[in-house]
């Protein structure tokens, strides 16, 4: 597998910041890989459900997902996902149910890492796992600063 732009966020994604763990060595992503499992999602295919349990985290490889949350005005897509975009790390990191269904628009791949992939790396390879969480972090930090910038824009922040 060719990991050159696996975690390179797309040129489309709003807010410009360098790729998920793009600053790993090859020979880092090489050894990570051995703890994700991919997937393959024909267009429409649900990669997350709203309410599930299960705290996998998921980097997009190829095509495109989008994240639908309920809304008083009934369900209404969230974000887009792309190539290197991540998802699901709110459930990975809390526990708690899925906060809102993910689906393929196209077909699509996602490297996936369970908790039980994470426990695997965290006791094989702690300075990976802590890179990992790490730059989960500088990913949701950004995400949050967009949001509050774009909440700002409404008058709403």
């Amino acid at each position: 597998m060719d990991s050159s732009r696996m975690f390179d966020y797309s040129a489309e994604t709003q807010t410009q910041i360098p790729g998920f763990l793009s600053r790993l060595y090859e020979d880092e992503v090489a050894r990570l890989l051995t703890y994700l499992q991919e997937r393959r999602y024909a267009p429409g295919e649900y990669a997350i459900h709203t309410g599930d349990t299960d705290r996998s985290i998921f980097v997009v490889t190829s095509g495109s997902f989008e994240s639908i949350s309920p809304s008083r005005r009934g369900p209404q897509r969230s974000r887009l996902f792309n190539t290197g975009d991540v998802f699901g790390e709110l459930a990975f990191l809390d526990g708690l149910p899925r906060s809102a269904d993910v689906r393929a628009i196209d077909a699509s791949e996602a490297l996936v890492l369970s908790t039980a992939g994470f426990e695997h790396l965290r006791l094989s390879e702690p300075r990976l796992a802590f890179e990992f969480i790490l730059d989960l972090g500088r990913v949701m930090s950004l995400r949050y600063r967009e949001r509050s910038r774009k909440l700002g824009e409404l008058g709403k922040y």
